[in-house]
């Protein structure tokens, strides 16, 4: 009897991990022969410094204002106190003070990419693209500009200007673990597997415990074909991190496609377990259950996806082989319907092969 199982792979990925460069305080002594308004701006200016980089940030915000009223054209204040208004998450008041540290200094690379990171915050992504640029156009080796700008590519889908300035951040900083790992997810978008599966490589070369990249590497070793590869991937990360559905479920489809079936109905219900509305899951599970011959637990999995998602095409289509194999002929009729009405042609197929009447 036929039996082509709806088994979708769920691939993740192409979410980039952006690295940490927020603006850094710029330190400074004080200088004794400042006039009186001007020293007492810097004495003021250093303590905010200090008490930024100890993340007391409400603290260091009051002292930078306190030296801006004691030296209003003071440009670095005005930058420090921008980057600590958006570790406070205070967007637009920091873009304005990155406004004033331009115009005392028009040529700051790094007031140009504090501004592109808060607009950024703020949803302007065409904007912040800007910034990124002038950046890079005013010093070519600083590597976050590129790679900032190389994410916001890579949102627009434009993989291939992205894999450019991932290039370029690379070529300013050759430890760059984030710029690795998001050429990789570039890479991997333009179906270069082996250039991506080398990045994730390299990317875990200088962070060992960057598991992200351990779990793309697994997902892009799956896609290449290299499943054993990929279970190794999937096992190490597990190892590390017990608690995500997705690496469960994911392993669980690898070992699906390598034909173990009974790993991957383990794996599956550990991620039912740690998410119970996981639909994903449950359908796969529910194809699990056809392969092992289990047909009323693979059509209550199949029911129970379809009440988290009534649109489910491949879990009408999985209940409707685990109707037909229960001897429920209308009902995987209906099911078979009802997925080829979602789009899925496999269902306008099995309802035709199973001489199901029109709908």
């Amino acid at each position: 009897m036929k039996s082509f199982l709806s088994f979708k792979v769920q691939f993740f990925l192409p979410v980039l991990l952006l690295g940490s460069f927020a603006g850094q305080a710029q330190v400074d002594t004080v200088r004794a022969s400042t006039l009186p308004p001007a020293q007492l701006a810097e004495k003021y200016y250093n303590s905010g410094v200090a008490k930024y980089n100890q993340k007391s940030y409400q603290a260091a915000l009051l002292d930078f204002d306190k030296a801006l009223a004691a030296k209003p054209d003071f440009g670095r204040a005005f930058y420090n106190r921008a980057t600590t208004r958006y570790e406070l998450k205070d967007y637009a008041p920091a873009v304005q003070d990155y406004d004033q540290a331009l115009r005392l200094d028009p040529g700051s690379y790094t007031s140009l990419f504090g501004r592109g990171q808060a607009r950024e915050a703020l949803g302007q992504r065409d904007e912040a693209e800007q910034d990124y640029t002038k950046a890079t156009e005013i010093r070519a080796t600083y590597a976050p500009a590129w790679y900032y700008r190389g994410a916001l590519r890579f949102e627009k889908a434009d993989y291939k200007a992205a894999q450019a300035d991932f290039d370029q951040a690379l070529k300013a900083d050759p430890n760059y673990a984030y710029a690795y790992h998001d050429r990789a997810s570039a890479e991997r978008q333009l179906g270069n597997f082996t250039a991506a599966i080398q990045d994730y490589t390299k990317a875990l070369n200088l962070q060992p415990e960057f598991l992200p990249a351990l779990l793309n590497r697994a997902a892009t070793r799956r896609r290449a074909g290299d499943l054993k590869g990929a279970l190794g991937d999937y096992n190490s990360y597990i190892g590390k991190k017990t608690d995500n559905a997705t690496a469960y479920t994911n392993r669980g489809g690898t070992r699906y496609e390598l034909g173990d079936y009974q790993g991957a109905l383990a794996d599956f219900t550990k991620a039912i377990e740690l998410n119970g509305s996981y639909a994903f899951a449950l359908n796969n599970r529910a194809a699990t259950y056809l392969k092992l011959k289990e047909y009323q637990k693979a059509a209550a999995d199949a029911s129970k996806a379809l009440t988290l998602n009534a649109q489910y095409a491949e879990a009408y289509l999985n209940r409707g082989h685990a109707r037909e194999m229960l001897r429920d002929a209308d009902g995987a009729c209906q099911d078979w319907h009802k997925a080829a009405e979602l789009g899925l042609e496999a269902g306008t197929t099995y309802a035709a092969n199973s001489g199901c009447s029109g709908e």
